[in-house]
């Protein structure tokens, strides 16, 4: 299998305002282990921004850093060209990096289909077994810690690098399958609701509630999610069409 490991750095966290600033990725023929390309670049946001103290404090990025470099809108191509038609796998990309990437893209008139292929996430599956960070988890698997490994925690490229490390071995001690996705935007995955894996929400008020007993409760809500007035993606909202009377 083609697999392609990718982290983003941003300006901060929101996806409508806020822009990518380093994106890094890594090809890798799963079934030999064999790296077959590596894909790293800065980017300089467009127009007037500022990076919020919490991104900055996170990955120490700065405007002055950036002047020189190229917009995201000048290798969003070439991006895609290295992703081509391989799965996809994150530390946590499901709840941030793929709608960020994806939001990123549609600014400038591009797509990557994540739909029609796996999506692997190893924070969740992480979560599910043991539940901690990046750098913990990393020394779990590999009995040193990133920086003892050669590897700088929240440098995009390090972070795909001992990503991609923890999914090898994970596969190794249980193999595990891709997400279900129901939509690019992940408002909706699989978790357990009242001791069954069912369709639950991400986020707002029903945060962790299923779809299934929000349509008992709530029907108005699940309307208004499919309507103009919410931002959740077409996928998401075509989901969710089956739950409303």
């Amino acid at each position: 299998m083609k697999l392609v490991i990718f982290d983003l750095e941003t300006t901060g966290l929101d996806r409508t305002k806020d822009q990518i600033i380093q994106i890094s990725a890594l090809k890798v023929n799963t079934d030999t282990n064999e790296i077959l390309g590596e894909f790293n670049k800065y980017v300089q946001p467009i127009g007037s921004y500022t990076i919020g103290y919490g991104a900055y404090f996170k990955h120490g990025l700065t405007p002055d850093f950036l002047k020189d470099k190229p917009h995201f809108k000048d290798i969003a191509q070439e991006l895609l060209d290295f992703i081509d038609d391989s799965a996809i796998l994150t530390y946590n990309g499901n709840s941030f990096d793929i709608a960020f990437l994806l939001e990123e893209l549609h600014k400038y008139g591009f797509d990557l289909n994540i739909m029609d292929r796996p999506v692997y996430d190893a924070f969740l599956e992480e979560k599910r077994r043991n539940g901690n960070s990046l750098e913990n988890t990393y020394k779990r698997y590999k009995g040193k810690t990133m920086i003892e490994s050669g590897l700088t925690a929240h440098d995009a490229l390090s972070d795909v690098k001992a990503t991609y490390s923890i999914f090898v071995a994970q596969q190794k001690i249980s193999p595990y399958g891709p997400e279900k996705m129901y939509g690019p935007d992940n408002v909706i995955t699989d978790q357990e609701f009242r001791g069954e894996v069912k369709p639950c929400m991400t986020l707002g008020k029903y945060k962790s509630l299923s779809l299934e007993f929000i349509a008992q409760v709530d029907q108005q809500y699940l309307k208004w999610a499919i309507s103009d007035k919410c931002s959740f993606s077409k996928e998401s909202k075509e989901f969710i069409k089956q739950y409303i009377k």
